[in-house]
């Protein structure tokens, strides 16, 4: 073992000691003991040691913190935990943490209670928070302006590069880390942008609309999140203005806000292939959850009834050999398998932006190259079980080339159904799942049993 690993074994070891003896205190009720053994933890195991802890202890805990740190711990909370919590606690501790949360985390959780919750919040908050507060839950979800913030630097047209740098130098530390300086006029327009290294190397007397760009990206406050978003990555951009139909510079979207916006999208999508909705989670409520999932599985009910039908269609076969009912799982739930792979890319790939509708054919070469190899390959495989099982030669060729058929079109439909979902205006995962799965289905037991027909008198 390296001296490193070793050092690193013992910060382990004793933060997860720590992590305990918190834990018993608050087990036992001793909060200022807890407090003080947390500040050797980080917010993130806070959170999830207080999960584990009633209202009470949460709110008696966050009380005796360091308000800015309580603050910290509050917002990594998933938000409609952190909504549960406002909920319950009392006003002068809301008052509390309000005076150091930024607006964006309060609108965050304010979904998440009650409206006359809502309007003690509002009206717990300063003047200049609570317009802040409302101008961005004003916006839906689905817009920049409901994700910007507020913690970029702006100066006049005006300003010299020297002063400049000392506002730079000056400002909160979030502000001096964004790297962007953003130029405006005196109504506050935006006319372009420099960098802290730009000001840096050029001469202090200079006027900051001297050393700026003026070809910049900006996004307007209506602009779809997650498409801005995507150019942020596209671009690798720290950060992207935000103005308003004047041109008035409002607010930023940070790499971090749209970091965390294609990956809340991409795991929507991914949730949804299970027939759930991205907006449920951990915390919530069985009720809702209910509403959720409930009417996909009523879908997927009427969906599989097209493979009952298939099935239903060649029972005289399956009557002459009982056998090929115990192989059409295994058939099915490859192609299921097999098609959910493909799909998985193609949405991922969309939401990413890294492909779009033209790239369909790429995406179906891509897939007739690996379900040809792969259906081949897992064909004789199958059809070698399919042997061993029965010692019927034609048996394991009917079953190993349905096998294989059925993974090479649920590779193609897998792969190519997104794009057009996409390209319909719909949700590609919301609604490719249950149809790839009933498609690949009825193809599979289709093939199966059709060429089990066919060679019937030569299994019997």
């Amino acid at each position: 073992m390296s001296q490193k690993e070793g050092v690193e074994g013992i910060i382990g070891k004793s933060l997860e000691k720590s992590g305990e003896r918190v834990i018993e205190h608050l087990e036992k009720g001793e909060i200022k003991e807890a407090v003080k053994i947390s500040k050797e933890l980080s917010t993130f195991r806070l959170k999830d040691i207080l999960g584990d802890f009633s209202v009470e202890k949460i709110e008696a805990f966050l009380k005796k913190m360091e308000r800015e740190r309580a603050v910290e711990v509050l917002n990594e909370f998933p938000e409609e935990f952190t909504g549960d919590l406002i909920m319950e606690m009392e006003e002068d501790t809301v008052h509390s943490l309000l005076k150091k949360m930024t607006p964006s985390k309060v609108v965050d959780f304010l979904p998440h209670i009650s409206e006359k919750k809502k309007e003690t919040v509002l009206t717990l908050m300063s003047p200049e928070k609570r317009k802040k507060t409302e101008r961005l839950a004003y916006y839906s979800e689905d817009v920049v302006g409901a994700h910007m913030v507020e913690d970029y630097i702006s100066i006049t047209e005006r300003t010299t590069v020297g002063e400049a740098v000392k506002l730079v130098e000056e400002a909160p530390l979030q502000m001096r880390n964004t790297d962007y300086i953003y130029v405006v006029d005196d109504k506050g327009e935006l006319l372009g942008m420099t960098t802290f290294k730009t000001l840096m190397f050029s001469n202090k007397n200079r006027l900051a609309k001297d050393v700026m760009e003026t070809s910049i990206y900006s996004a307007e406050l209506d602009d779809p999140a997650y498409e801005v978003a995507q150019r942020i990555k596209s671009r690798r951009f720290k950060m992207i203005p935000v103005v308003d139909e004047d041109n008035v510079l409002k607010g930023v979207m940070t790499l971090n806000t749209a970091a965390d916006l294609l990956s809340t999208e991409i795991a929507e999508e991914f949730v949804s292939l299970a027939g759930t909705i991205g907006d449920e989670s951990f915390f919530t409520k069985p009720g809702r959850a209910i509403k959720m999932r409930l009417p996909w599985m009523v879908a997927n009910v009427f969906l599989n009834l097209g493979a009952v039908t298939v099935i239903s269609s060649y029972e005289a076969t399956i009557e002459s050999i009982a056998i090929l009912a115990a192989f059409l799982p295994m058939i099915t739930d490859m192609g299921g398998n097999v098609g959910i792979q493909a799909l998985s890319v193609s949405i991922r790939s969309i939401a990413l932006g890294e492909a779009q509708f033209r790239d369909i054919f790429i995406s179906m070469k891509k897939e007739i190259a690996v379900g040809l190899v792969n259906g081949l390959a897992l064909g004789a495989l199958f059809g070698t079980l399919a042997y061993l099982f029965e010692w019927n030669v034609i048996l394991a060729v009917v079953a190993g080339t349905a096998l294989g058929v059925n993974v090479l079109v649920a590779g193609i439909i897998g792969g190519s159904m997104p794009f057009i979902i996409k390209k319909l205006g719909k949700d590609p995962a919301m609604m490719t799942g249950p149809v790839l799965t009933t498609v690949t289905d009825i193809t599979g037991i289709s093939i199966y049993l059709g060429l089990s027909t066919a060679f019937l008198a030569y299994m019997i």
